[in-house]
Parts: structure tokens; C-alpha cells; sequence
């Protein structure tokens, strides 16, 4: 097994994630690997995250406020993994686009594949060239909420949102937007 499940009913991944990847620190993920570096699936969503597996132990719930609903008593098996990379909306990695089974070097194929050309309306150069060109016409940001999903950094990053919100541009105008909604609306447009 080299998928790690996360139930998004139990545990708040949309949150929790994007905050241990920016702050690189280690997150507990119940279930255990059989390779040195794991691919997180969200239950429902698809595969998420690449994450690189330091070390699994029976323990009770972590300690991690991102953990959602009432402390189950007794012991479960842990992997305690560091993120790597962290996609929410992989083009080649959502739910129904892989096997249960797949094998290990099949998902990493696919992990990196869909890095080269988010979709099929790109080439590799001509989305080069648009994120070139998002990034030279990008004014300074002055807002910190996201146009597409209307989330509010700030209240979660304070004033590191003003760095973290990207520019989008759609054909000569531009939209501030997440991290997570930009890559999505390049995945799918």
C-alpha cells in the first residue's frame, strides 16, 4: 500500500495542509506505507499530496487542532510524514482516475505528469509564457480574499497573505485569487 486515506469528515485537511506545507512541519496521518514516501488521498477529492514518511507508531489521536469531532479512545497506527508537494486539485489524480491498487510507480508517473501541462488547453511553453505574464503584469496586492472561493488569508496567514494571494489573469483583465483556486482554474479551464 503507498496511499495514505484522510476522511475530510474527521479531519480538516483543506486547512491543516497548505498550513504544515508552508510552516514545512511534520502532520500525523492514520494508516501505515509500504514505501519510503507516500501519496495522500482525501477520501472522495482524489490524491492531494506527496508526502515523505518519517516514521509510523501506535498511538492514540495526535495532538492537532485540525482533528474534527469527539476524541476516540484506544490506539491506532500512525504515519508521521513530512509534505513534500501539495496539489488539491491534481488534474490526473482525482477520484475514479487511478486504482485502488495502482502500483506505486504508476501514481508517481502520474503525480508528475500533471505538473508539465495543467490541461489540455496548454502546452507546456504557453503556460510557461502565462504564468510569465501573470507574474509581470501582477500589480502590487491589496486585497487578501480570494475572488473564486471568497476565503480571507489574511485571518489565517496575517500579513504573509499578501504574498501568498496570486494574480490571474483573463485575457486583459486580472483577479486576485488562493494558491488552491489558481491552480485549479488553470486545471480546468
Amino acid at each position: 500500500m503507498n496511499v495514505l486515506q484522510v476522511d475530510p469528515k474527521r479531519y480538516d485537511v483543506w486547512n491543516a495542509f497548505p498550513t504544515y506545507f508552508l510552516e514545512q512541519s511534520p502532520v500525523y496521518v492514520n494508516g501505515s506505507v509500504t514505501t519510503p514516501t507516500a501519496f495522500i488521498e482525501v477520501m472522495g477529492h482524489g490524491i492531494v499530496a506527496e508526502a515523505e514518511v518519517l516514521l509510523e507508531e501506535m498511538i492514540g489521536r495526535p495532538d492537532d487542532p485540525y482533528w474534527l469531532g469527539e476524541k476516540q479512545e484506544g490506539v491506532q497506527l500512525y504515519s508521521l510524514v513530512d509534505l513534500l508537494q501539495l496539489h488539491f486539485h491534481h488534474p490526473l489524480l482525482q477520484v475514479g482516475m487511478y486504482e485502488e491498487d495502482e502500483p506505486y510507480e504508476s501514481i508517481r508517473t502520474k503525480w508528475n505528469d500533471g505538473y508539465l501541462v495543467p490541461s489540455s488547453k496548454w502546452t507546456k511553453a504557453s503556460y510557461e509564457a502565462h504564468l510569465f505574464r501573470e507574474k509581470l503584469l501582477a500589480p502590487k496586492s491589496n486585497v487578501t480574499t480570494c475572488a473564486s472561493c471568497h476565503v480571507d488569508l489574511a485571518k489565517r496567514f496575517g500579513k504573509e497573505a499578501y504574498h501568498l494571494i496570486e494574480y490571474h489573469l483573463t485575457g486583459e483583465r486580472g483577479i486576485w485569487v488562493c494558491p488552491t483556486c489558481h491552480k485549479a482554474i488553470h486545471t480546468l479551464d
